[in-house]
């Protein structure tokens, strides 16, 4: 008993770790994304803290999103009937 309660406690403790990297992973990913989508827009001659960049910077983010939405596991179409009560 004590045994299942040590492999539990390790295998909590490995889950906790792997989500740590994750995060790490995926703001190291964020950070790379926006500092391409600061350099595009600088490109085309944005200035930065202006209304005009802004939309740039929203409008690559809609691109990536429109672009990326087929393959995330909850997207679908469907047709539904409900009740609201």
């Amino acid at each position: 008993m004590t045994c299942l309660k040590s492999v539990f406690a390790l295998s909590i403790s490995v889950l906790l770790l792997a989500a740590c990297s994750t995060a790490e992973d995926r703001a190291r990913e964020q950070a790379l994304q926006d500092r391409a989508d600061d350099r595009h827009c600088r490109e085309l001659g944005f200035e930065p803290e202006t209304e005009p960049y802004g939309n740039c910077r929203l409008k690559l983010k809609e691109i990536r999103a429109s672009q990326q939405a087929p393959d995330h596991p909850n997207f679908g179409v469907g047709v539904g009937i409900g009740i609201g009560l």
